[in-house]
Formats: structure tokens, C-alpha cells, sequence
């Protein structure tokens, strides 16, 4: 009964879900930017804590973030485009948070460095990378975007 590509209508509330996702990946490659853009005067206002950590983040972070940030963008446009791609590309998105976040908490110590305040956002970006794999998942099952 599984399709073998996208021919079955996606229900009307999956176009609402699959733009908010196009709009979150955006916002994280504007975050992102921000970030690659960031100058000594930035660097010089943050709290000595996220001082720490920034000048601590090796570079290749750096790359695993915009890898998190450009497959789920790409995810995200495939949820768009009804493409089963989507699903691999969120795969990626979500292994890459957990490699950039397992990194940042457990060997460079984010918490110890800025308190518990430093959880609640990473484990929300976690639960929506989780969300929006088992969308596509579902997405992909029901034949609302193709397997391939």
C-alpha cells in the first residue's frame, strides 16, 4: 500500500508545516551568517563565558553548524518540492546537531561555563530537527513526496 512516488495528495496543513520548516532553516542560515560574520567588536561585548566558548569552538564546529543548517535547509526545500530527498537531507541535519551540540556541552563544558541557561535552546533546535526527520519519514510513507 506504500506508493512508490509522491502521486498521494498531501493533506492541506501539510504545506503550513512544510513552509514554517522552509522558514526555520532560513532563520538558522541567517543565524549562521551572523555568525561567520562576527568581528573582534562582537567578540569584545560578549560575557566573558561566551567569550570562552567562542574562542574555544574549533573550526570544524564551525562546519559541522552550517552542515546542520544547509541539509535541513535543503530538507526543508525538498518537503517544498515534494522530493524524497528530504528525508536523507534531514538525517544529516539532525546527526550534525548532535555532533555540534554533544561537542559544545560535553567537551567544552557549556554549562559549566553558562549555567543551565544554555540547555533550553539547543534542546529545542534537537526536538525540531527530530520533528521535522519524522515528518519527512511520514511525508515519505504516505506518498505525499516521492521515495527517491
Amino acid at each position: 500500500m506504500v506508493p512508490i512516488s509522491a502521486t498521494g495528495r498531501p493533506p492541506s496543513w501539510y504545506w503550513p508545516v512544510s513552509g514554517l520548516a522552509l522558514l526555520w532553516m532560513l532563520f538558522g542560515a541567517m543565524a549562521w551568517t551572523v555568525d561567520l560574520m562576527t568581528d573582534e567588536a562582537t567578540v569584545v561585548g560578549m560575557r566573558e563565558a561566551q567569550r570562552q566558548l567562542y574562542a574555544a569552538r574549533p573550526q570544524w564546529l564551525f562546519a559541522v553548524y552550517g552542515l546542520a543548517i544547509l541539509s535541513g535547509l535543503a530538507g526543508a526545500l525538498g518537503l517544498v518540492l515534494r522530493k524524497g530527498w528530504a528525508m536523507p537531507a534531514f538525517a544529516v541535519s539532525l546527526a550534525a546537531i548532535v555532533l555540534q551540540f554533544g561537542y559544545t556541552f560535553l567537551v567544552m563544558d557549556a554549562i559549566g561555563l553558562l549555567g543551565f541557561v544554555a540547555v533550553p535552546f539547543p534542546l529545542f533546535i534537537f526536538a525540531i530537527g527530530v520533528f521535522l526527520l519524522w515528518f519527512a519519514a511520514q511525508a515519505r510513507r504516505r506518498g505525499w513526496i516521492a521515495h527517491r
